[in-house]
C-alpha cells in the first residue's frame, strides 16, 4: 500500500457501470447490484509516448533542484570568488590588481553569478512547464506525499525533504559565509551575525515561492497550495528566526562597545553619505525597520490570530511590502537574491486577475436546508473536477477569500462550474445567510472568484478500480470526480462510499444522485454506491451555529451591497498569454534593474541619494510587471457569447421523503466496517494486481486514518488523500 496526500481532479475521461445496493435491516458490507447493463468490455486507450515532452518535465525538475542549490554555491569560495569571478573579470574590465571591494566593474560579478545561476534557470524552467504542461503531467507527488509508518504518518517523504533542504541549506549557508568571514578577519561575533544574516537571505529568496496561488513551482511537484503554505510558515519562521538572531548579536555586541545609539538610533544631523558614520547608523536603521515588519508579520501570522481574527492577518502581511524595500535598504543586493521571486509573484498577482477583475456571473445561488450553499456560476474555460476555487463575497468581507473544492465537471454540464458550502464557520454561517438575503430579495450575489490553481494529481487511468471516500461536506471534491467517472473512462470500477453525519445532508444531495444514476444508465457503466449516515436520530440533531451566525450589523451591510461592475462567466488566461507575461516581465524589469542599478546610478555623482538609488530598483521591479500586464492583457474578459454552449442538468424526478431516500440508496446507519469494505472490493475482482486500487479520501483526518489503518497491509490499494486545513 502507498499514500499519497493530493487533490482530485483529473483531465483523463472515464467509463463505469451503476450497481446500488437494496435496503438490508442488518449489517452489510457487499454491495448489491440493481438490474442494471453490463459494463463496456473496452479499455483504456494508450497514449503514445511523448519523449520530448517527457524530456522536457524531467529538465524543469532538474533546473529546479539547481536553482535551490545555486544560492549556496555564491558562498563556496572555491565555486564563486575563487574560480567564476575570477573567469568573468575579464568581461566586466576588472583591475585584478585592485582588491578593494568596490573596484570598478566588481559590482557586476554577484549580478552575473544570479543571472546565470539563477534567474535564468527559472525563467527557463518557467517558460518551458507553461509551453508543455498540457502535453505531458507526471509530477512526483505520489513519492513526496508518502507518510512512512517509522514516523507514524504524522509527516510524509515530500515534509521531510523539504525540511533537510532548509536545513541543509541554512547550514551550509552559514558555515560558508563564517568561513569568508574569518578569513577577512572579521571579530568573531560580527562573523557569525553576518552568516546568519546570510543564512535568513538564503530563506527570504525562497519565502514567497510557496504563497503564490499559481506557482509552476508547486504544479510540477503537483503540491496543492493549501498543501504548500505550510512550508511557507516554515520558511518565514526560518527567516525570521535568523534575521532576529543577526540584529541580536550586534546588538549585544554594540552594547558591549557602548555604541548602541550610535549605531540603533536614526540620526538627523549627520552625514548620511559617510562610511563609517551616518550612512553606517542609517543602514542599520533600516534594517531595524525591516525586522520590525518581519517580526509584526510573524505574530499575526500564529494560528491562533490567523483563524480568529483574519482581516487583521491579512492586513499584516501587506507590510511585506516594507519588510523587502527596507531590507534592500539595508543591504543593496539583495534585489539580486529576491529579484526572481518578486517577478514570479508578480506574474502570478497578474494571473489571479485574469478573474478577478470583474464578479463571476452566476448561473444559480441556491441554500439548502442543511446549511449547504450551492453556487453555479458560468465557465467559459475548461477546468478539471476537484480542483480549487477561491471565493470572495464583498457583502461579507472584501479581503476574505476561501477555498473551496469544484463539485461538478464540464463532461456533465458544459459552461457551469459549481461548488458546495458547508456552514461551518463565521465566513460559510455568514455566506448562507447572505443567500438567503439575496433570494429572498430576488437577486444575485456578487461573488468574485479566483481560479487556474495548481491542479492536483490526475486519476490514473492505469487503475483497474478507483474507490472515493468522502466524509460529510468533505465529499464535494469527490462529486465532479465521480460524475466525470462515469462520462469518461469504461474499464474501470468505480466505488463511490460517503460517511455523513445527519440523512438531512445527504439529502440535499439526492438531485446530484439522480443524475449520477442516469448518466451510469445512460453510458452503461459500473458504479458501486454505500451512503452511511453516523447518527442514529437524524431527526432529532439540530445543525446550529448560534457563535458564528452575523451580527444585526453584518447582516445589514451585507444586504445593502451592491457593486457595478458587470459580471462576466468565469475565464482563464490562456497559456500564450501567460507566456507572453512571464516573459515581458522578467525582460522589462531586468532591464529597469540593470540600467537603474548599473548605468543610471543615481547615487553615483549624488552620494546622499543613496536611500533613493535602493528604493527607486525596487520600484522599477514592480513597475516592469505593471507594464507587461497592461501590454499583455491577461485581465481580458469573455464575450457574453459564450454562455450560448452551457448546459444545465436534465430534470430529475420529484424529490423523495427521508425514507424513501434511504431505502432506494441503502442506506446505512452505523459506520462502515472499513477492513471488511475493502475486502469487498478485493474479492470482486481476482485479477486485481499490487497497487491497481486507487483509493481517494476526502474528509477528517480521523477518516482518512481509519481507512489507512484498514489498507496498511493490502498492497493492491494506493490511497490519496485531501486535507482541508490550512
Amino acid at each position: 500500500m502507498r499514500h499519497f496526500s493530493i487533490g482530485l481532479a483529473t483531465s483523463s475521461p472515464q467509463v463505469v457501470m451503476l450497481q446500488l445496493s437494496p435496503r438490508k435491516s442488518e449489517k452489510s458490507t457487499a454491495f448489491h447490484p440493481l438490474s442494471t447493463p453490463t459494463g463496456l468490455a473496452s479499455s483504456t486507450p494508450q497514449t503514445p509516448s511523448r519523449f520530448v515532452f517527457r524530456a522536457l518535465h524531467w529538465l524543469v525538475g532538474l533546473l529546479l533542484a539547481f536553482a535551490v542549490v545555486a544560492p549556496i554555491g555564491y558562498h563556496v569560495q572555491a565555486i564563486y570568488r575563487n574560480k567564476l569571478s575570477v573567469t568573468w573579470t575579464p568581461w566586466f574590465h576588472v583591475n585584478p590588481k585592485d582588491k578593494s571591494r568596490y573596484a570598478l566593474g566588481k559590482e557586476m560579478l554577484p549580478a552575473a553569478y544570479f543571472f546565470f545561476f539563477f534567474v535564468l534557470p527559472i525563467f527557463v524552467t518557467a517558460f518551458i512547464f507553461t509551453l508543455t504542461k498540457a502535453h505531458y503531467r507526471a509530477g512526483v507527488s505520489h513519492w513526496l506525499h508518502a507518510q512512512p509508518a517509522c514516523f507514524r504518518r504524522v509527516v510524509n517523504h515530500g515534509e521531510l525533504l523539504f525540511l533537510a533542504l532548509i536545513l541543509g541549506g541554512n547550514i551550509l549557508v552559514f558555515y560558508h559565509a563564517l568561513l569568508l568571514q574569518q578569513s577577512l578577519n572579521k571579530p568573531p561575533l560580527t562573523a557569525v551575525a553576518v552568516a546568519l544574516a546570510f543564512s535568513g537571505l538564503y530563506n527570504l529568496t525562497f519565502l514567497a515561492l510557496p504563497a503564490t496561488r499559481h506557482s509552476f513551482w508547486l504544479e510540477w511537484l503537483n503540491i496543492p497550495y493549501n498543501h504548500a503554505v505550510k512550508y511557507h510558515r516554515w520558511l518565514g519562521v526560518a527567516t525570521i528566526t535568523c534575521f532576529g538572531a543577526h540584529f541580536l548579536i550586534f546588538f549585544i555586541q554594540f552594547a558591549k562597545t557602548d555604541t548602541l545609539f550610535d549605531e540603533l538610533v536614526p540620526c538627523f544631523d549627520c552625514n548620511i553619505a559617510a562610511s563609517p558614520g551616518g550612512k553606517d547608523t542609517w543602514v542599520n536603521v533600516f534594517g531595524e525597520l525591516a525586522l520590525l515588519c518581519m517580526l509584526i508579520m510573524g505574530a499575526m501570522a500564529l494560528p491562533y490570530v490567523r483563524r480568529h481574527y483574519y482581516s487583521s492577518f491579512k492586513l499584516a502581511h501587506f507590510l511585506f511590502v516594507p519588510a523587502t524595500v527596507f531590507a534592500v535598504v539595508h543591504y543593496d543586493p539583495i534585489i539580486l537574491w529576491i529579484f526572481t521571486a518578486m517577478v514570479l509573484y508578480l506574474v502570478n498577482r497578474a494571473y489571479s486577475n485574469a478573474t478577478t477583475a470583474t464578479p463571476a456571473l452566476i448561473h444559480a445561488a441556491v441554500t439548502l436546508p442543511a446549511n449547504v450553499t450551492q453556487l453555479t456560476f458560468y465557465c467559459a474555460s475548461t477546468y478539471h473536477p476537484g480542483d480549487i476555487v477561491y471565493l470572495n463575497v464583498p457583502a461579507i468581507s472584501k479581503t476574505q477569500w476561501h477555498p473551496f473544492s469544484i463539485a461538478s465537471t464540464p463532461l456533465h454540464t458544459p459552461g457551469l462550474l459549481t461548488v458546495y458550502v458547508k456552514a461551518l464557520g463565521h465566513w460559510t454561517t455568514q455566506l448562507h445567510a447572505h443567500m438567503q438575503q439575496c433570494t429572498a430579495a430576488g437577486t444575485l450575489p456578487v461573488v468574485y472568484v479566483d481560479t487556474g490553481y495548481t491542479p492536483s494529481v490526475t486519476m490514473s487511468p492505469a487503475y483497474s478500480s478507483v474507490v472515493l471516500v468522502g466524509g460529510g461536506i468533505g465529499v464535494t471534491p469527490l462529486l465532479g470526480q465521480a460524475m466525470h467517472a462515469l462520462h469518461a473512462r469504461p474499464d474501470q470500477d468505480v466505488y463511490f462510499i460517503w460517511h455523513v453525519k445527519t440523512l438531512d445532508m445527504a439529502l440535499q444531495f439526492q438531485s446530484w444522485l439522480h443524475q449520477l444514476e442516469a448518466v451510469a444508465a445512460a453510458k452503461r457503466c459500473r458504479l458501486h454506491v454505500r451512503i452511511h449516515v453516523t447518527q442514529q436520530d437524524c431527526a432529532e440533531i439540530a445543525i446550529e451555529h448560534d457563535d458564528d451566525a452575523p451580527t444585526a450589523s453584518e447582516a445589514a451591510a451585507a444586504a445593502a451591497y451592491s457593486s457595478s461592475a458587470t459580471p462576466r462567466p468565469i475565464t482563464f488566461a490562456s497559456a500564450l498569454r501567460k507566456l507572453a507575461l512571464l516573459v515581458l516581465t522578467f525582460a522589462i524589469s531586468g532591464a529597469l534593474l540593470y540600467f537603474v542599478r548599473y548605468h543610471l546610478q543615481i547615487a553615483g555623482t549624488r552620494p546622499k541619494l543613496w536611500v533613493l538609488q535602493r528604493v527607486v530598483e525596487y520600484v522599477v521591479v514592480v513597475a516592469g510587471a505593471v507594464v507587461a500586464y497592461v501590454l499583455t492583457s491577461v485581465g481580458a474578459s469573455s464575450s457574453p457569447a459564450d454562455i450560448a454552449s452551457t448546459t444545465s442538468p436534465a430534470p430529475e424526478p420529484a424529490p423523495w421523503d427521508r425514507m424513501a431516500f434511504a431505502s432506494h440508496f441503502n442506506v446505512q446507519f452505523e459506520r462502515a466496517d472499513w477492513s471488511k469494505v475493502f475486502q469487498t472490493v478485493q474479492s470482486e475482482r481476482a485479477d486485481l494486481a499490487p497497487h491497481s486500487v486507487g483509493v481517494y479520501v476526502s474528509g477528517p483526518k480521523a477518516l482518512y486514518a481509519a481507512v489507512t489503518d484498514a489498507t496498511t497491509d493490502q498492497i493492491v490499494f494506493d490511497i490519496h488523500h485531501e486535507v482541508f486545513e490550512l
